[in-house]
């Protein structure tokens, strides 16, 4: 039971890293419309907030599993603390967006060696019985992040210079140090093995090339820049595929996308990942800027959304412990189908949105960790970090692009029109078709998985 207790300690000690990112992501959402005016910028523009922050994590997510394997867990805790409090005071005293945009940064460097940890020690120390309980614990303390950050962005932008957003979460760093400090142990030696430079520089030229390429279809590139731009994400994946399948230390396991069950998972993961931060960024600015809400009203009315994912992610974690795994992410990838099928005839209001967006928490809720859950147990111990690590880049990955895209669409609409109001409306339910579609084929992937299943035991 002291062991028990240990890991929960570790795991929120390292997952408040995470939990404080989002927080400040989901209060800076609430906050973008006051740092458009007062930095003079558009929407896609002041997104790259939320999106450096989640690129730059994506980037350095993929060395998790050497990083894991090289150096012991409290070590890269202390590394990941220090990288998020010198990047959250650069934020404290911003008075520009650069400086403001460095501090996001590196909060971003943080999240990239937190988020794969937390979720390799639980995988390393928890129990097999126990397991689905302890990943839903750990997607809980991140999982319930949306619903403090946009009260927490509402309250304090609206009585306080937003710098105070950054300020106030000193202390909290400092807290979870000590409790790191304390409470994260090390069950495997570290092993002196190289790291794969190669494979890093061309992950990482493919992560920003794509995400650069997917943010041209809706801005103002030249086709030419476009074509380089897909020369360039197709020779670097290619090159990147080719060195990893003959490196026996190789930055990621590529031999893992040979299976069909881990494929599809890892798409729907990503996926519901990209559609997530897709609406914590659409909804709180349609609130304020086509309906006219408070920073402060807005960030109450996504408050029951969070806490209705936060609440479902625990839950789910349970009922895949106790009954079918496959259920709840059936029912849940079901249900956000079905969201998004109806928003498409529902006439926008503030009363709608708030409905929209606590049902699709709730099919987040049940199915997001559990998919990883299932997915990770059905791999090899020898595998497992592996894949870990590639489903944290592709939540890092889908984020940074959820967002993007999310703004660009509105951006593009808001362009379209002389009305701010008008544009808005049309940006969201342009939003709204693309996430039914994200969300049909998310639902394909979670039935021909089922499927998969079914026909492999007869």
């Amino acid at each position: 039971m002291n062991q028990n207790h240990r890991l929960i300690r570790s795991i929120f000690a390292i997952g408040i890293l995470s939990f404080l990112g989002i927080v400040i992501e989901t209060a800076l959402n609430i906050a973008f419309p006051q740092l458009m005016m007062e930095f003079h910028l558009g929407p896609a523009t002041i997104q790259w907030l939320t999106t450096g922050y989640m690129l730059v994590s994506t980037v350095i997510v993929p060395f998790g599993s050497y990083l894991r394997k090289r150096f012991r867990a409290v070590g890269l805790f202390r590394a990941a603390v220090f990288s998020f409090l010198l990047g959250t005071i650069c934020a404290a005293v911003a008075n520009n967006f650069t400086l403001l945009l460095c501090g996001r940064l590196l909060q971003g460097v943080a999240n990239g060696i937190s988020l794969p940890l937390m979720f390799s020690i639980i995988l390393e120390q928890a129990s097999k019985k126990k397991v689905g309980t302890f990943m839903g614990i750990g997607t809980l303390v991140i999982a319930f992040a949306p619903a403090v950050g946009p009260v927490y962005g509402g309250i304090v932008v609206n009585y306080l210079p937003w710098q105070a957003l950054f300020a106030f979460i000193i202390p909290v760093i400092i807290a979870t140090w000590l409790l790191g400090e304390t409470s994260i142990s090390q069950t495997v030696k570290p092993q002196k093995i190289p790291f794969d430079y190669q494979g890093a520089a061309t992950l990482a030229i493919f992560l920003v090339s794509t995400l650069f390429l997917i943010l041209g279809f809706t801005s103002h590139n030249k086709i030419l820049l476009q074509l380089i731009l897909t020369l360039l994400a197709l020779s670097s994946g290619g090159l990147f595929v080719y060195l990893e399948r003959k490196k026996p230390h190789a930055l990621l396991d590529m031999t893992l996308f040979k299976r069909k069950h881990f494929d599809l998972f890892l798409t729907a993961f990503f996926l519901l990942q990209l559609m997530s931060l897709s609406m914590s960024f659409l909804i709180p600015n349609v609130l304020q800027m086509a309906f006219k809400q408070s920073t402060a009203t807005a960030g109450l009315l996504i408050l029951p959304a969070a806490i209705v994912d936060a609440l479902v992610s625990a839950i789910a974690g349970v009922i895949y412990d106790k009954a079918n795994p496959r259920l709840p992410i059936i029912i849940g990838v079901g249900i956000i189908a079905a969201t998004f099928l109806v928003a498409q005839v529902v006439r926008p209001s503030v009363i709608s949105l708030v409905a929209i967006y606590i049902i699709f928490m709730l099919g987040l809720g049940l199915s997001y960790s559990n998919i990883m859950t299932l997915s990770l147990e059905q791999l090899s111990s020898a595998s497992t970090n592996d894949g870990n690590v590639l489903y944290m880049t592709a939540q890092s990955y889908s984020g940074a692009i959820g967002t993007a895209l999310a703004a660009s669409l509105l951006g593009w609409a808001q362009a379209r029109v002389p009305s701010q109001e008008l544009g808005t409306l049309n940006g969201l339910k342009l939003n709204l078709v693309v996430l039914l579609v994200i969300g049909l084929i998310i639902l394909c992937c979670i039935l021909a998985e089922a499927f998969l299943k079914r026909v492999a035991k007869d």
